[in-house]
């Protein structure tokens, strides 16, 4: 019974990267994309004096996917920025306290965050929210980021039983 769970938890780890590894995957073409679009909207407008209706609005509702899909990829491989030197000359036991620690801490700001900005598409969802220009609706958007949030939430767990 006692070995299970390591290789349960390799499992789990193993499947949850392909779904991070999909959304980031998302997250890049989305980049790439944008930039072709950004390209032809200098190109509409200097060459053929005609811009994409709604140009902002799509940009501002399509950051969210590039700026979001990747945070829990970026968590699970380390990309993100870190005060190692603190930490360096303790044992082996402390540090990965201190990351037990900080993995705690993170979940309970992410458990904040996925509740706030749920409700916060809510009340985009209910009022009918949209963009300025071309009345883009917002509330996709909106859900999108507690979702990630939530994927992020579940790769913060699988890190903490990790530590434990």
């Amino acid at each position: 019974m006692q070995g299970d769970g390591p290789a349960a938890l390799a499992t789990a780890h193993r499947y949850w990267s392909w779904l991070e590894d999909g959304m980031n995957l998302i997250a890049a073409a989305a980049i790439f994309f944008l930039m072709f679009v950004g390209v032809f909207q200098v190109i509409g407008r200097t060459v053929f004096d005609n811009a994409i209706n709604g140009y902002i609005d799509y940009m501002e509702q399509a950051r969210a996917l590039f700026a979001f899909l990747g945070v829990s990829y970026a968590q699970r491989v380390g990309a993100h920025i870190r005060m190692d030197l603190l930490l360096r000359g303790f044992s082996l036991r402390f540090m990965w306290s201190m990351e037990l620690f900080a993995v705690v801490v993170a979940l309970v700001i992410i458990t904040v965050l996925i509740d706030s900005t749920y409700l916060n598409f809510l009340r985009a969802w209910e009022l009918g929210d949209s963009t300025i220009d071309i009345n883009l609706p917002i509330w996709p958007t909106k859900l999108l980021v507690p979702a990630v949030l939530a994927v992020l939430w579940v790769r913060l767990a699988l890190q903490a039983v990790d530590y434990v």
